[in-house]
């Protein structure tokens, strides 16, 4: 179908014109749900995916969908309740466990995050290998190395921008933006990119890049793809720095 063929934006608004035409059905919410998902609006998946876990309480699919969706908005309460209710209705969902697995990681609990995490690669370890874990001070020191490798030009331009290394994305950095931030996020630039910045500009806040460590290292599965991760999140936030948006980024290989 569509989404098979990544016509996301397509698979959306046919499912919209069967609700409109034909009988309400829950595997048309959910179809119309998946493809919101797929092009980054899961604030409109939510409500679908509610309906339809409403019109097939029994159809463990629609509530895994639902537990993503609201974790990609911060809700994550609710997330962890839609992860546990579809466990109930099919336990061996693996991206069900790595859900929990990243809710208990947030909430500091290790014991379960790790356990949750060992369940999801037991049942796909395709999908959900080790992450190739690295020491904070030699993460960093990657992401420096990467710095130290630009341009003159570009060296110049980051010499005020502080480079932070965090282990995924706090609630209250999520939360400040709108709509809110993937918690999967690997990277951020916050401040203000060259093209807004003025020669009046002082006193505020310094530039920053963060690098989310964990969410890096899940993404990767060996030394060699997390050393190229690193660089391309470093470069992807450079480029908002001077302005570039997601276009140009990724004419330049960076998205």
């Amino acid at each position: 179908g569509l989404l098979e063929q990544g016509e996301s934006e397509a698979a959306a608004a046919a499912a919209l014109r069967a609700l409109n035409e034909y009988q309400d059905l829950p595997e048309l919410r959910y179809l119309l749900a998946v493809s919101l998902l797929d092009i980054d609006e899961p604030e409109g998946a939510i409500p679908e995916l509610e309906h339809a876990t409403r019109q097939a309480p029994e159809w463990s699919l629609p509530h895994v969908a639902l537990a993503w969706a609201f974790f990609r908005v911060g809700r994550f309460a609710e997330a962890q309740t839609a992860a546990e209710r579809a466990l109930k209705l099919d336990a061996t969902l693996a991206e069900c466990h790595q859900l929990l697995g990243l809710l208990a990681e947030r909430r500091n609990d290790e014991a379960q995050s790790l356990q949750s995490f060992a369940e999801a690669r037991r049942l796909d370890p395709e999908r959900f290998p080790d992450p190739y874990e690295m020491g904070e001070d030699e993460f960093l020191d990657v992401a420096q190395q990467v710095v130290a490798e630009l341009d003159p030009e570009l060296r110049e331009v980051l010499e005020q921008t502080a480079i932070f290394v965090q282990p995924f994305p706090e609630t209250e950095l999520l939360r400040g933006s709108d709509p809110p931030l993937d918690p999967q996020l690997l990277g951020l630039f916050m401040g203000q990119s060259l093209l807004e910045q003025s020669v009046q500009d002082s006193g505020g806040l310094p530039n920053t890049i963060y690098l989310f460590q964990r969410n890096l290292e899940r993404s990767v599965s060996s030394r060699e793809e997390l050393e190229a991760e690193i660089r391309i999140t470093v470069l992807h936030e450079i480029g908002h720095h001077l302005g570039w948006n997601e276009e140009e980024l990724e004419a330049r290989g960076l998205a």
